[in-house]
């Protein structure tokens, strides 16, 4: 099973409104729990799969406000998971980091590769332009590329030079590569 604890580190005054704000939106997404606000800065949820934690740390990512821990519990129970997620928080952060727990041991290793591939993303979501997000957010919720440039009231090529300085393609292997990870971690004991 799989968890993700979130702790908001941004410098909004009314943080408790913009976190319970999140935990609701969060829940929406596909393949996630609901997001408990613990405290007026943290939320955590079980997750159901491999990609939907990398949604949900992307979302959090792209935000830029976060430090995202996640929880691999092999053999499926949530509440491991959720506290394995919790402490991997354990020793603070800033926002933008994300740290990554396997709750058996030997998973020090695998860890450490989930964190890095998200710090990679980070990256280059920190890099990506208003033009960008727009771009890979259309792209991302399933339009093609002349559908999206359609929606931007821009020319396909003009699409395809945005996608490709948000670094589209690297995110999108990078995603790839972070499922893949969190997948091979949820299965091994």
């Amino acid at each position: 099973m799989l968890a993700v604890h979130a702790r908001y580190r941004g410098r909004e005054i009314r943080r408790s409104a913009l976190v319970k704000r999140s935990a609701e939106a969060l829940s929406t997404l596909n393949g996630v729990g609901e997001f408990h606000v613990l405290g007026v800065e943290d939320i955590c949820a079980a997750v159901e799969s491999p990609r939907a934690v990398c949604d949900t740390v992307m979302a959090l990512l792209s935000d830029g406000n976060w430090v995202i821990g996640i929880g691999v519990a092999p053999g499926g129970n949530a509440d491991i998971a959720r506290k394995t997620a919790t402490a991997s928080l354990s020793k603070g952060g800033r926002a933008g980091i994300v740290k990554a727990k396997l709750s058996t041991r030997g998973g020090a290793d695998r860890a450490a590769d989930i964190a890095a591939v998200f710090a990679l993303l980070g990256q280059v979501l920190a890099k990506r332009t208003l033009e960008g997000r727009e771009a890979t957010s259309l792209v991302r919720s399933g339009l093609n590329q002349n559908e999206a440039a359609e929606e931007l009231g821009i020319s396909k090529q003009a699409m395809s030079q945005r996608l490709q300085a948000a670094g589209w393609q690297a995110e999108t292997a990078g995603w790839q590569l972070a499922v893949n990870l969190i997948a091979r971690a949820e299965t091994s004991e």
